[in-house]
């Protein structure tokens, strides 16, 4: 097999791994100047709290596949974008699958020089591994931690009161859950938001 040539280094680089850092998410940072985080910011903290959770709770798990996992989990959003949990329609909703396995199929196609980029998004995306599983509820997980330490004032700025929150949260839960593990640490935060409904209450500047 030949080796990627510096053209096609140069190529996934440009195409797809900067792009990447432009993908803004939803959620703003709960620190300093609270600006929107960006995928590959979320990517490395999904890593990191992965792997560090994985060898506490489950020392059977490969680390070495989370942390695959979890830089390339949202990797399809240079192509696809974010669907936005809270602010997305619900036929931008709808839509998500299809838009990301067209992603998925063009960075097959596109960056074919390096077969472990969509095989390793494949393996994710079909969670049939536990590092998948365990993956993919981190990623839930580290959204409701963020809620928690901006104190819910992302939520109030855009109109998410409590009750709308635990409406649209209710399926974020499920997901979670799938790492029992995960779930029950998920749920740990929802019990501390919960002790806090003005998170919620009402508009306010910070």
């Amino acid at each position: 097999m030949s080796k990627p040539t510096t053209e096609q280094v140069l190529q996934l680089v440009s195409d797809l791994l900067l792009p990447f850092h432009g993908v803004r998410r939803q959620h703003k940072l709960p620190v300093g100047r609270r600006r929107r985080e960006n995928d590959v910011e979320h990517s490395w903290t999904v890593s990191v709290l992965a792997c560090a959770l994985a060898t506490e709770i489950e020392p059977g798990l490969d680390v070495g596949k989370i942390a695959q996992y979890a830089l390339v989990h949202d990797l399809v959003e240079v192509f696809a974008g974010d669907t936005k949990h809270f602010v997305s329609s619900d036929a931008h909703k709808a839509t998500k699958a299809a838009r990301e396995a067209a992603a998925l199929k063009r960075i097959g196609q596109d960056f074919d020089t390096f077969p472990w980029l969509a095989k390793t998004i494949g393996e994710y995306e079909a969670k049939s591994s536990d590092e998948a599983a365990f993956v993919y509820a981190v990623d839930k997980y580290i959204a409701v931690v963020y809620d928690l330490l901006d104190e819910g004032l992302y939520l109030q700025q855009i109109g998410i009161d409590k009750a709308k929150y635990d409406e649209l949260m209710a399926i974020h839960r499920t997901k979670a859950h799938q790492h029992p593990q995960v779930g029950v640490y998920y749920d740990e935060i929802r019990d501390l938001i919960d002790r806090h409904p003005g998170f919620m209450a009402a508009q306010k500047a910070r």
